[in-house]
C-alpha cells in the first residue's frame, strides 16, 4: 500500500515539472555569445543513476575542442574514472568517456551543461560552471531514491531519482547554510541546513508524500 502512494507522490511531481517545463535541463559556458566557448570554462557538477543504482560527482573542463575531467562514484563503492572527449562548437555538443562511462551532453552557452549517461551504468548528469561544491546524498519517506546537487554560488542545481526511476530537477538556493530547493510548478519541495561537509533536511512534494533526506560532500 506504502509503495503505491510513493509512486503516486513521485509522478504526480513529474507531471507538474514536466506541465512547469522544467524538465529540460541547462548546459554551461562562460562565453555568453552562445557561439561556443571562447576560453578554458570549468565545470562541475552530479551524477545520478538510473533507479538509484549509482551517485557521485562529475567535473570537466572545456578547452577548445578537447574535454578532460574525471567522474568520482560515491555510492554503492568509491571510484573514479578519468573522463577525455571532444566538445563541438557547432553543435554545442560534449561527449566524454572514461572507465566504461559515455556521458553526452549539450552547452546552451549560458550557466550549465547536462545529458545523459551510457555505458557500464545509465543514468542522468548536470554540471555548472566554476561550481566549487557537490553533494550528493538520499532521500526516504513516503518515496526514496538518491540525490545530487551542485552549488554555484548562492544558486543550487542538482537531480533526485526515486528507485522506481523518475528523474526530478534540483534547482534552489543557498543562503548562509540554508538550503531551499523550490518544487516545479510552484512552492517549495525541499528544506535544509549545511553545516560543513554536510547537509540534511526535509522534503515535501505538495501531494501528500513527505520525508527527510541527507548527505555529504561527494568528493
Amino acid at each position: 500500500m506504502q509503495q503505491q502512494t510513493v509512486g503516486r507522490g513521485w509522478t504526480r511531481l513529474f507531471a507538474a515539472a514536466l506541465l512547469a517545463g522544467t524538465m529540460a535541463l541547462p548546459a554551461c559556458s562562460k562565453d555568453k555569445s552562445g557561439t561556443g566557448p571562447a576560453t578554458v570554462i570549468v565545470l562541475m557538477g552530479s551524477v545520478n543513476g538510473d533507479n538509484g543504482a549509482f551517485s557521485g560527482s562529475i567535473s570537466l573542463t572545456i578547452d577548445g575542442a578537447g574535454v578532460v575531467g574525471s567522474f568520482h562514484i560515491v555510492a554503492p563503492a568509491d571510484a573514479t574514472h578519468a573522463l577525455t572527449g571532444t566538445y563541438d562548437s557547432g553543435s554545442h555538443a560534449v561527449a566524454v568517456s572514461g572507465g566504461g562511462y559515455n556521458f553526452s551532453g549539450v552547452y546552451d552557452g549560458s550557466n550549465e551543461i547536462s545529458g545523459t549517461v551510457s555505458g557500464t551504468g545509465s543514468g542522468t548528469f548536470v554540471a555548472a560552471k566554476d561550481a566549487s561544491l557537490t553533494f550528493c546524498g538520499s532521500f526516504t519517506g513516503a518515496d526514496d531514491g538518491v540525490w545530487n546537487f551542485t552549488i554555484d554560488g548562492g544558486s543550487i542545481v542538482g537531480t533526485a531519482t526515486t528507485t522506481s526511476g523518475t528523474v526530478i530537477d534540483l534547482n534552489g538556493s543557498i543562503s548562509g547554510s540554508s538550503i531551499s530547493v523550490a518544487r516545479p510548478g510552484g512552492g517549495t519541495l525541499a528544506t535544509g541546513t549545511r553545516s560543513g561537509d554536510n547537509a540534511s533536511g526535509s522534503w515535501d512534494n505538495g501531494v501528500g508524500s513527505t520525508g527527510t533526506w541527507t548527505g555529504a560532500k561527494c568528493s
